[in-house]
């Protein structure tokens, strides 16, 4: 029989495990609310405000870089895109402009107003008979299937999870991306590491002019 020490030294060690693996998998705050530190921003466009992450307005064109990586992990944040006046059949030849999250270097969550063909789904940069302009292909064209989904003037909530081969995406608490993605092109291949975090505001051009904005909020992650 097991002396009772070695059963509480057991159950010490048990204890200390399942600590350690949930610290492992505690969600991390991706933005400290007072600047950007642990970020690369490049350009100007970039800055916090009343500790909402603020990209555009007129200011310099560019991405927002996490200094650290991440492979596996579960992603969300709030976001609010500017809305631009269009024709009322809701076409807009200049309202293209677009925000989006980058992952593991070659994914990106795209956000975008779907009356534009901009939607909130994932893309990825593949020479591929059904990509757009060459190589823009999209795996999931998301909210395209869920009609007025993202409220527009209004903050929304998108939650990604991101393990192994499998990229999931939630806005508003409905499902609307699953891809399962395996890249077998040697050119790819760092799209299975790990790669930093990058909030994006697209180059003037690709923004038809419009100096509008995109804002970030309640960002954390955490590890799988």
């Amino acid at each position: 029989m097991k002396s009772i020490s070695h059963r509480i030294g057991t159950l010490v060690c048990l204890v200390l495990v399942a600590a350690m693996a949930q610290a492992a998998t505690a969600w991390k705050d991706l933005f400290n609310g007072k600047d950007l530190t642990g970020w690369s921003t490049g350009t100007a466009a970039w800055k916090v405000e009343n500790g909402v992450v603020v990209g555009g307005q007129g200011g310099g064109r560019g991405s927002l870089v996490s200094k650290d990586v991440y492979k596996d992990f579960e992603l969300e944040f709030d976001f609010m895109l500017a809305e631009q006046p269009s024709a009322p059949d809701s076409s807009c030849a200049t309202c293209t402009y677009n925000s989006g999250v980058s992952l593991r270097t070659g994914y990106q969550v795209n956000i975008g107003r779907r009356e534009a063909g901009e939607f909130i789904g994932v893309v990825v940069h593949r020479v591929h008979p059904k990509a757009i302009r060459g190589n823009v292909l999209w795996l999931d064209t998301g909210d395209e299937k869920f009609p007025n989904l993202r409220k527009k003037e209004d903050w929304n909530h998108l939650q990604i999870s991101f393990k192994g081969p499998h990229l999931q995406v939630t806005l508003n608490g409905t499902r609307i991306c699953d891809v399962t993605d395996n890249p077998t092109d040697p050119s790819e291949a760092a799209w299975k590491e790990a790669g930093p975090i990058s909030f994006q505001w697209p180059p003037a051009g690709e923004a038809g002019g419009f100096a509008g904005f995109v804002k970030f909020r309640n960002a954390r992650i955490r590890e799988l």
